[in-house]
């Protein structure tokens, strides 16, 4: 019901938020270890800004699974 009000139509491919939720967990990991933190961002806005990547990843993973999940259970009846 929510990827409808949101996306109009319902989601059938579970694969591409699969993968852009994983980019997004991939950022959030490797953003603060890889990439120079410079500039006049404090730590709390580069823990905030981590955070939401985080956050994003996990629940775009986590919508991906149940998605594919209503598929499949879908595709056996």
């Amino acid at each position: 019901m929510i990827a409808k009000m949101i996306f109009g139509k319902p989601i059938e491919d579970f694969k591409r938020l699969m993968r852009i939720g994983m980019a997004f967990l991939a950022i959030g990991l490797a953003w603060p270890k890889f990439l120079p933190v410079t500039g006049s961002l404090g730590t709390d806005a580069i823990d905030g800004i981590r955070g939401l990547l985080l956050g994003l990843g996990m629940g775009l993973t986590l919508w991906a699974v149940t998605l594919a999940g209503r598929l499949r259970r879908a595709r056996r009846k």
